[in-house]
Parts: C-alpha cells; structure tokens; sequence
C-alpha cells in the first residue's frame, strides 16, 4: 500500500529531488536589480585572503563523489530477471495486503514498477525488498503510519495498523556503471588517456572549487548587511507562490501537507528556510555586484555564451532561446557575473599552512 496521496506520492518524491535544487537557484534566477551597494551593506575585505589549506584540501571521499558521478553519466540501463534487488533498483512488483487477516482497498496491485530508495510505498516496504530474490515471495510485516490518510487526506481507517505484505519481484531495471579503467578514460576522448591522470586533473578541478567557494563563504560572512532591499520580500513571495501551485495540482487542501509530503518540512519551516535563502541570495547579488563595481569587472560575449549555454544544459534546454522563455536573461546574467566575482575573489586568495 503506498503512502496517503496514493496517486501523487511517486511525481512528489520525484519532483522534490528537482525543486530542492530549483528552490536554491531560482533565488538567483528571479527578478535582479541593482543595487548601491553602499547602501545596503557593509562590504567585508575580499582581496587577498588567506585560506587553511587543512579546509580546502581534496579527500579520498571528493575524488570518490566526482567520479561516481562520471560513470554514473555513462551508465547503461539493464533489465535483470535475476539476482537480488538493490538500492535504486527499479523494481516490478505483484504485491497483496491483509489486514486483520482480510484484504482492503488499493491494497494489491500486479506489474507496479516501484523506485527503490524513493520512500513511495510506507516505512519498510521498500526496505524489506533490498536484498529480495527475483521470482521469490517475500513477506512483509509492516504497520500503517499513525497518521495515514486516504485520497480525501482525511485519516485512514488504516491507520496504525498492522499489515501483511506478499511481494514477488518480477524483475528489475538497474543503472550499470562502466568500471573506472584506463580503457574507460581512454573512450572519453579526451586528453588523459589514464585513471591516473584523469584523477590527477579531477583533483585539481575539485581543489579550484574548494578554493572558490571556501574564498567566498568568507567575504559572505564577514559582509554585514545594513538593511535588506525590497527584493527579499519578492523572492520570498515568489517561491511561495510556486509551490502553492503545485499544492493545488496535486489536490491537497493544506500547504502544510504538501510541504511534508513533497519537501519533507513544515510550513513553517518552509518559511523560515525561504526567507534565509532569499536573503542569502540577495545579500551575495549585492556582494557580487559591488566587487564587480570596484574592480570594474565585467562580462564578455564570450562570458555570456558560455553561461547561457551551461544554464540552459542545466535545466534540460535544447538551446538558450528555449531558456529565456522560462527565466529572465538579465537575471540569468547576474547570475553569471557572480561566478565570475567568485573566481577573482578565489584566484587572489592566499593558500597558507600548505
């Protein structure tokens, strides 16, 4: 039995993992002016600053996250009717309930493709099948949430009882990575022709980063802002105004529900971390753009196209005109020139204790 919302848990789950990213860049991406820097804050030393190698250093774990994510861009998609189920597994599954020894509504389904790891079924459920055998009957003994709710999200009757699952996994579908060989860098095309030397040019890619954002987490931090614009409030509202969109497509009457559900907060959370986003982004706009005033930095076409095409792969655009359909180009280039800030602020930073 999947949890209450029973015909919306799946798209939530899925289109949470989207916005928890959107959420932070739609900060950027909504709405810039500018700003007198003056004004507003009270800008903190960004040239020069001495930054703890000890902090920035590159671990085994940031080589294992950067690689992982290269194989996992080149895995391929197979169908195994055999094995075990894993973790982000794509299960099929026949699966029956009882309760009290009887079968109940929506409780049974044949064929049902269910994401391992994505939390649609209720606790247990998903972990009880990890480690199942394809073609074998797996019983589950699971109890309903306390506070479990049908479509009408009133409380089920359900609720906080005990069930008896019987799932059999016809099959599954599964991401397979390439093994991290020579023979693999070596069909990337590119330059490095071993994992040796691919991992020599991550490390320096992932210690630039580092470097970047420890350099300017530092001028954030010690910037005071004096007073927050009126852009705050509009950003606040905006994000606010997106969800509740998808509070109504999705048919629930509480935007706290949904919160739960899909963000996997309170309203009142909610608010509290989309006021904190919105000041942290306006509060880095104003940040950027003072810097770019000061050291007349500026953007070049080259800069622009170069931006514009990364935003637009980013989002899953076919081409930027597509791109500047959904979000406004002057907001997008702001966006761009605090990347750039970022990196002169980075690239006068000093590495000490190295």
């Amino acid at each position: 039995m999947k949890k209450s919302k029973i015909n919306y848990t799946k798209e939530i789950r899925i289109f949470s993992v989207i916005t928890v990213t959107m959420l932070l860049l739609t900060i950027l991406l909504t709405g810039c002016a500018p700003y007198k820097y003056s004004r507003y804050i009270e800008l903190a030393e960004y040239m020069n600053l001495q930054l703890d190698y000890n902090v920035i250093a590159v671990t085994e774990e940031d080589l294992q996250k950067e690689t992982d994510i290269l194989l996992d861009k080149y895995a391929k998609t197979v169908v195994l009717d055999r094995g075990e189920v894993k973790s982000g597994d794509i299960a099929n599954i026949d699966y029956s309930g009882l309760v009290d020894g009887r079968p109940f509504a929506g409780g049974a389904e044949t064929g049902y493709d269910l994401a391992i790891g994505t939390h649609t079924f209720i606790e247990g459920f998903e972990e009880g099948l990890i480690g199942a055998v394809i073609g074998q009957t797996v019983v589950l003994n699971l109890t309903f949430p306390v506070n479990y709710k049908d479509k009408d999200n009133s409380v089920s009757a359900l609720a906080g009882k005990e069930v008896v699952f019987n799932v059999v996994v016809n099959k599954v579908t599964r991401r397979v990575p390439p093994q991290y060989t020579d023979e693999f860098i070596k069909s990337l095309d590119s330059e490095y022709k071993t994992v040796e030397e691919y991992n020599e040019y991550l490390k320096k890619e992932i210690f630039k980063y580092k470097k970047t954002q420890e350099a300017w987490k530092t001028v954030v931090n010690n910037t005071v802002v004096i007073k927050y614009p009126d852009t705050v409030q509009k950003r606040v509202d905006e994000i606010r105004e997106y969800y509740e969109y998808y509070t109504i497509y999705y048919g629930y009457s509480s935007f706290n529900d949904f919160c739960i559900d899909a963000l996997g907060q309170t309203e009142e959370e909610f608010n509290r971390i989309n006021l904190e986003s919105a000041r942290d982004g306006v509060k880095q706009e104003m940040i950027s753009q003072a810097i770019a005033g000061l050291e007349k930095i500026k953007l070049t076409k080259s800069d622009l196209d170069k931006g514009y095409a990364n935003y637009a792969e980013y989002y899953g655009y076919d081409n930027t005109q597509d791109l500047f359909k959904d979000y406004d180009k002057n907001s997008i280039t702001s966006s761009i020139l605090l990347n750039k800030v970022m990196e002169y602020v980075a690239k006068h930073a000093v590495v000490v204790n190295n």
